[in-house]
């Protein structure tokens, strides 16, 4: 692999991901790069105007922005995690879903469904209330507590059914509770005779924090299933943020480290 390129990229990566004002010397020591070798390359990409250099310090140029805009992000984290979940459902003939936490709800982005006939029925770019679905507490459970806090604070806690929790300070607890263990489940809490489990999936780097979960009836999804279930949508996290980290499908990854 070209080394040069590697370096280039690992540039623009930190001043996209650092954009408070940064001296030559911090740059060179947080990327361990020499100052001559670093302002080389800085110079290089100031010239393709992939960084601009403002009172002394380099921050992201036009045509980076450029670049970024013609792949949305969510259409490229979509392609990534696809055929990750696509073999998961696969694997456990489960339907798994994508959601993501947007406008104070959870936005369903993708599912891929398993060959059962009874199953939830998501529609994709519709959404989801936070607080009665294991999705929406998941999704929540990946930001800071304060953060967390200001959206509760925000959102109306609706009685769906007998189960769901519509008290801030319990609801609150829950999140904590279920973040420790690792796992989020929704028990009748959106809707009568439906179950769900859901695990958190934060992107840090795409500004991306949502969730995958599997859904199901409740004669099928017993709390041991879901704590199975659990399992596997944690491993397929992982194997998620692999992907997006090193750019290619987990499949992919794995063969080439091997």
């Amino acid at each position: 692999m070209n080394t040069s390129i590697q370096k280039a990229f690992r540039i623009l990566s930190f001043i996209a991901a650092h954009p408070q004002k940064m001296s030559l010397s911090e740059m060179s020591r947080e990327l361990s790069l020499n100052k001559t070798t670093l302002f080389r390359f800085l110079q290089t990409l100031e010239s393709l105007n992939l960084v601009e250099k403002r009172d002394g310090y380099y921050v992201p140029g036009i045509k980076l922005f450029e670049l970024g805009s013609k792949v949305p992000v969510k259409q490229l984290i979509i392609q990534k995690v696809h055929p990750i979940l696509e073999a998961l459902a696969e694997e456990v003939n489960e339907t798994v879903n994508l959601g993501e936490l947007s406008n104070d709800q959870v936005l369903y982005l993708h599912k891929c469904e398993s060959r059962r006939s009874l199953q939830l029925s998501a529609h994709l770019g519709s959404y989801i209330p936070l607080h009665s679905s294991a999705m929406g507490k998941a999704a929540l459970s990946n930001l800071e507590e304060t953060e967390r806090e200001a959206i509760i604070s925000r959102i109306t806690l609706e009685k769906k059914t007998s189960h769901t929790i519509s008290d801030p300070g319990m609801f609150k607890a829950r999140i904590e509770t279920e973040r420790v263990r690792g796992y989020f489940l929704d028990i009748e809490e959106m809707e009568v005779g439906l179950h769900c489990v859901a695990v958190p999936l934060a992107l840090s780097e795409l500004r991306f924090y949502g969730a995958i979960s599997f859904s199901g009836p409740s004669v099928r999804f017993t709390r041991q299933r879901m704590s199975e279930l659990a399992l596997k949508l944690k491993e397929t996290s992982e194997k998620i943020k692999i992907a997006i980290r090193l750019g290619g499908n987990y499949e992919e990854t794995s063969q080439s480290s091997g």
